[in-house]
């Protein structure tokens, strides 16, 4: 009994969650760290030779969201380890207590929402360079690998695939850093081969960052149970009040009875 018991008080649906965030968060981050770190310095500053900085801040940006997810998650758990079984009737048994975990859970559960859809927009962004990967996947197997280094007549520029350089540049009277287009035989390759690099890393992500979605989905129903659980625990409690304050006023009245009983003399 004492196993079912601990067995009972183990939020198995909020572990999975925690579970299936983890394993996104992880994917996604390291992932994308490597694919972008592939993109910043041995596409842009070692072949164009020009750095993106906005691309470090994205870089950053999605590895710290990554991580306050991570933590995010290990406070869903523990909330769903206060709110199950046992755990439950003895943390959230005063009415203060019970108003409390009501109001913890729909703050996660609005949490979890928010963060829900910031995910979706970064699902919606890391689908991007998948498109990307494939459209120059493409690139590399017909014009590229396709040929021999001595028939190979292509040039690959950025502003056929939307990509621009700052044009303050010509208005300040300086050129432009680096180069808008590779043509060297021996770069197009090395160009399709980092590519084909980080073009797996980033499908990869794209599924962690997916996993992430799943995980707080899973939350969001674990969090509305719980809030439906504790509620049910605080009419519990009134029911068990007035149960008390009726046996309280029913021995209230058994003992005015007899006290009156023996004042009369019904007794002797």
């Amino acid at each position: 009994m004492g196993t079912l018991e601990k067995l009972g008080n183990c939020p198995f649906a909020s572990l999975i969650a925690t579970i299936i965030v983890f394993v996104g968060v992880g994917v996604f981050c390291g992932t994308l760290y490597r694919a972008l770190q592939i993109i910043i310095i041995n596409v842009m500053e070692g072949l164009f030779q020009f750095s993106v900085p906005w691309l470090s801040v994205i870089q950053n940006v999605f590895i710290v969201n990554g991580v306050v997810m991570a933590l995010f998650s290990i406070l869903l758990l523990v909330f769903g380890f206060l709110a199950t079984g046992a755990t439950r009737q003895n943390v959230y048994s005063g009415k203060s207590c019970i108003m409390g975990g009501r109001v913890s859970a729909g703050f996660f559960m609005a949490m979890s929402f928010l963060l829900s859809l910031c995910w979706v927009v970064i699902l919606g962004v890391a689908t991007i360079p998948v498109f990307l990967y494939i459209m120059l996947g493409s690139f590399c197997n017909h014009e590229v690998y396709g040929n021999s280094f001595e028939n190979v007549d292509r040039c690959f520029e950025l502003r056929n695939f939307g990509i621009y350089r700052n044009f303050t540049y010509p208005f300040l009277g300086v050129q432009a850093p680096g180069n808008d287009k590779i043509c060297n035989p021996s770069e197009l390759r090395l160009l399709c081969d980092n590519f084909a690099e980080a073009g797996p890393l980033f499908c990869t992500a794209l599924a962690g960052a997916a996993c992430i979605i799943i995980g707080m989905m899973l939350f969001m129903s674990v969090l509305s149970a719980n809030y439906t659980r504790i509620n049910i625990s605080k009419e519990l409690t009134d029911y068990r009040n007035a149960v008390d304050m009726e046996e309280i006023d029913l021995h209230s009245n058994g003992r005015g009875i007899l006290d009156n009983s023996y004042e009369r003399g019904s007794f002797k």
